[in-house]
């Protein structure tokens, strides 16, 4: 049996599970639909399961387990992470373009996209080998290119940008933007890590990539209309998104976030569906951002 066979198998036990708790005769029948529908022997045995089960844990970061009580199949909440559904999402449509044999027309990518990808697959070396690197950097906001030593630690993304979270001259952390990095160099000398960053604890409490030391986390309540408030419901704005009042005309949400940049961006990308409730400060700083915008002048 493939590999390739044995990756379409669990991403389907995977999906299954994602949908409902499920015993053998379910699965057993899932996959026997599979098999027509994407060419592949799918059905195995029950020890075969087993091992896909001990696989999809340390492929995917996915626990699924039996339950004696409902005789049920599903997934551990605690001890499962959602971070790999791109990775999911990516092979579902690697398997319609081995069919296809090309993109077919009727999917269509958005043609806008971020420089910088080349350097994902070097940096991920990089950070498994624990090697350092040498960049070519450019800061928009100078205008000038840097040469700095890195120690790679993390990738992240953000609005369909790359970011690499590192130690400049292993010692202060920075981020940096994949897009602005003209030349990478791996180096063949290695480092080891001292500092132990929690980079989930790091960005849990922020709007994108910028984490202002000493900036308070506060209440930002934000009202949208019921359309714009549609959107935000089905694709939350930050993890801490709870909903205050929804009565089918307006939707109230609060966030616990730091008040940065990439926040008021965010609030302003929605023009006039948007009302900032609170904190005062907040609403101070949109309410110059919009008037700059009537006015025509490009402040900070």
């Amino acid at each position: 049996m493939s590999k390739l066979t044995s990756l379409i198998r669990q991403t389907e036990i995977i999906k299954l599970a994602k949908r409902k708790a499920f015993d053998w005769e379910t699965l057993d029948k899932h996959l026997a639909r599979k098999e027509e529908e994407l060419g592949h022997e799918l059905c195995i045995s029950k020890r075969t399961f087993n091992r896909d089960l001990s696989e999809i844990a340390s492929l995917f970061g996915i626990d699924i387990s039996f339950d004696f009580k409902t005789a049920l199949y599903s997934i551990v909440p605690g001890d499962s992470s959602e971070e790999n559904t791109h990775l999911l999402e990516a092979f579902d449509m690697l398997q319609v373009f081995g069919q296809q044999r090309k993109v077919p027309s009727y999917l269509l990518f958005e043609q806008r996209k971020a420089r910088g990808t080349e350097h994902l697959t070097p940096i991920l070396a990089a950070i498994q080998q624990q090697q350092l690197i040498a960049i070519h950097y450019e800061k928009y906001w100078m205008g000038q290119f840097q040469d700095r030593t890195l120690q790679p630690l993390a990738l992240k993304e953000f609005k369909r940008r790359w970011y690499l979270l590192a130690l400049d001259e292993g010692k202060v952390f920075k981020v940096f933007g994949l897009d602005r990095i003209r030349n990478l160099d791996i180096l063949q000398e290695r480092f080891q890590t001292l500092q132990n960053m929690d980079f989930e604890r790091y960005f849990q409490d922020v709007f994108g990539i910028i984490n202002t030391p000493g900036n308070p986390v506060e209440d930002v309540i934000l009202t949208f209309t019921e359309f714009k408030g549609r959107y935000i419901k089905s694709l939350p704005l930050h993890r801490s998104q709870e909903i205050l009042v929804e009565d089918g005309q307006l939707l109230t949400i609060r966030l616990r976030v730091k008040i940065e940049y990439e926040l008021v961006a965010e609030i302003l990308s929605h023009g006039d569906e948007v009302r900032v409730e609170g904190p005062e400060r907040l609403r101070e700083i949109v309410k110059k951002k919009a008037e700059n915008v009537i006015k025509g002048i490009l402040l900070t």
